[in-house]
């Protein structure tokens, strides 16, 4: 299944198409989580930054998308159903990034105001394991006779 949806703040959801992506609500209460800096590694302190977090479903298990927000965030998401995202209106945000089910980073995405062009997504060497996306159906093979005597 394939989703899409536009952000505003924190938790703000309109234009939704389908229910792959639901936005979670942290355990602690509040509108966003605080999530480890996802790229920044090593260092001596650990530093947190505000995020929406969705949790995607897809074909083979789900995932987690942290997009980086604030009051005046402005994002549409599209998700394909095979784990991919495109990023859209990506006004007051700075960063997303794709979870395991158990918070490892997969991969994460720079966006313009900091990339200075396209979308930028960023695998790291330590990166953990993306599902593998669903397998397309092969095609009915077609009848090549033209023995239609029905």
């Amino acid at each position: 299944m394939a989703d899409s949806l536009e952000l505003n703040g924190v938790k703000h959801i309109k234009k939704q198409t389908g229910t792959d992506m639901i936005r979670l609500n942290p355990k602690r209460g509040g509108d966003s989580h605080q999530l480890k800096r996802w790229w920044v590694e090593g260092g001596k302190g650990t530093i947190y930054t505000g995020a929406t977090v969705f949790k995607v479903s897809g074909p083979n298990g789900d995932v987690k998308l942290a997009i980086e927000t604030t009051v005046s965030t402005d994002i549409c998401i599209y998700h394909d159903g095979n784990y991919n995202f495109t990023f859209s209106k990506m006004n007051e945000v700075k960063r997303a990034a794709l979870f395991t089910d158990s918070f490892e980073l997969i991969e994460h995405y720079v966006f313009p105001s900091i990339s200075g062009g396209k979308v930028m997504t960023v695998t790291p060497a330590s990166a953990g394991a993306r599902p593998a996306a669903a397998v397309a159906a092969p095609a009915a093979a077609e009848d090549d006779d033209d023995d239609s005597d029905y």
